[in-house]
C-alpha cells in the first residue's frame, strides 16, 4: 500500500515537472497517415494568453487567433512539424511549445480517387436513366388523376 503511494506521488511529480518544463503543449503530437490534406490541431491554454500562432518547420503561420485550436489545411503530401506560441496583448512572448506536432501526410492514391469517381458517376447514370423512364411513362399513360370517378354526378 505504502508503495503503491510513493509510485502515485512520483508519477505525479514527474507529470507537474514536464507540465512546467514545458506549459505550452499539444493534446496530440503525432497523427500517421492523414488522406485528406488538413487537421485540427488542440493545445492548453495559457492564463494571459492574448493570441495563439502556429508555425510550421520554415516558421510559416497558419494559424493566428483567439482560441487553443487551430484548423490547417491544404496540406500536399509530405512531413510536417508545428509548434505553437502565445503572446500577450503587447506581443510578448509567454510561452512556446517545445514538442512539435509531427503531421504525415499521403493523399489517396489516383486509381482508388478514380475507382471512386467511376462509382459516384454510375449512381448519377442510374439516376438519371431513372428521371428520364419515369418522365416517359407518365407522358404515355397521361397522368393518374385519382377519385376521378368518385366526383362524378351520374
Amino acid at each position: 500500500m505504502r508503495l503503491a503511494a510513493v509510485a502515485l506521488a512520483f508519477l505525479f511529480y514527474i507529470s507537474f515537472a514536464a507540465a512546467a518544463e514545458d506549459p505550452l503543449r499539444f493534446s496530440e503530437t503525432e497523427f500517421t497517415e492523414i488522406q485528406e490534406g488538413y487537421l485540427t490541431l488542440r493545445w492548453n491554454e495559457i492564463a494571459d494568453a492574448a493570441e495563439y500562432q502556429v508555425v510550421d518547420d520554415a516558421e510559416v503561420s497558419r494559424y493566428k487567433g483567439l482560441f487553443p485550436e487551430a484548423f490547417v489545411s491544404g496540406l500536399a503530401n509530405g512531413d510536417y512539424r508545428f509548434h505553437v506560441r502565445a503572446f500577450d496583448r503587447d506581443g510578448n512572448l509567454l510561452a512556446q511549445s517545445t514538442i512539435p506536432a509531427e503531421v504525415h501526410v499521403q493523399h489517396w492514391s489516383l486509381s482508388f480517387s478514380l475507382m471512386l469517381m467511376g462509382c459516384g458517376f454510375i449512381v448519377f447514370l442510374v439516376i438519371i436513366g431513372l428521371i428520364v423512364v419515369g418522365t416517359w411513362q407518365t407522358r404515355q399513360t397521361g397522368p393518374r388523376r385519382e377519385g376521378s370517378e368518385a366526383c362524378s354526378m351520374d
